[in-house]
C-alpha cells in the first residue's frame, strides 16, 4: 500500500482519492473489492499502471467509447399497449426494490418513483378507455392492482429496513 493511499484511506490500490465507503466499495464509484495489493477489481480484469480500474463497466471509471453498445441493439416486438405497460411495470419493479437495478444488479427502493410510474400506467388507462381490447382491459386492470399490492409490501419492508439501521 502506497503512503499516499495510507492517508488517503483507500487501501485497495485503485488509485482514487476517496476513501472506502464500506468492505466492499470506493469512493470513486468502482466496485473495488480487490484487496491490499492484489490489484483486480470484482470484474477480474486488471487495474492500470496507475492502479485504477480499467473502467470496465464500473460508473464514473467507465467511457462510453470503451463500451461496445451493439450487443444492446436488438430486434423488438412490435410496441403494443401492454407492452408497454408492462415496460413501464417492470420499472416500476426495479423502484419498488422487487426486481434488481439492471445497471447495477442492487435493488433499491425509490418509492415516490414507484408511486410515480404506477399512476403513469393509471394514466394510460383512463385515457384509452373506448379504445381498448377486453383482454388489455383485464391485462392492465390486474397490472394496476398487482403494482398497488407490491408498493404497499415494498414501503413496509423499506420502513423496516430504516428501522434496523436506526437501532
Amino acid at each position: 500500500m502506497s503512503e499516499e493511499n495510507e492517508k488517503e484511506g483507500c487501501g485497495c490500490g485503485c488509485g482514487c482519492d476517496a476513501e472506502h465507503k464500506d468492505a466492499d466499495g470506493c469512493g470513486c464509484g468502482h466496485d473495488c473489492q480487490c484487496g491490499e495489493g492484489e490489484g483486480n477489481c470484482e470484474c477480474n480484469h486488471a487495474h492500470d499502471e496507475g492502479g485504477r480500474c480499467c473502467g470496465h463497466n464500473h460508473g464514473a471509471a467507465a467511457s462510453d467509447e470503451d463500451i461496445d453498445y451493439s450487443q444492446f441493439d436488438v430486434d423488438l416486438p412490435k410496441p403494443t399497449l401492454i407492452m408497454i405497460v408492462t415496460t413501464i411495470a417492470q420499472q416500476a419493479m426495479v423502484s419498488m426494490g422487487i426486481l434488481p437495478n439492471p445497471a447495477t444488479g442492487k435493488s433499491v427502493f425509490l418509492m415516490k418513483q414507484a408511486s410515480y410510474l404506477i399512476d403513469s400506467i393509471d394514466v394510460l388507462f383512463e385515457k384509452t378507455k373506448g379504445n381498448r381490447t377486453d383482454e388489455e382491459t383485464r391485462t392492465i386492470s390486474s397490472v394496476i392492482s398487482e403494482l398497488r399490492m407490491l408498493y404497499v409490501k415494498a414501503s413496509e419492508e423499506k420502513s423496516r429496513r430504516d428501522a434496523a439501521k436506526k437501532s
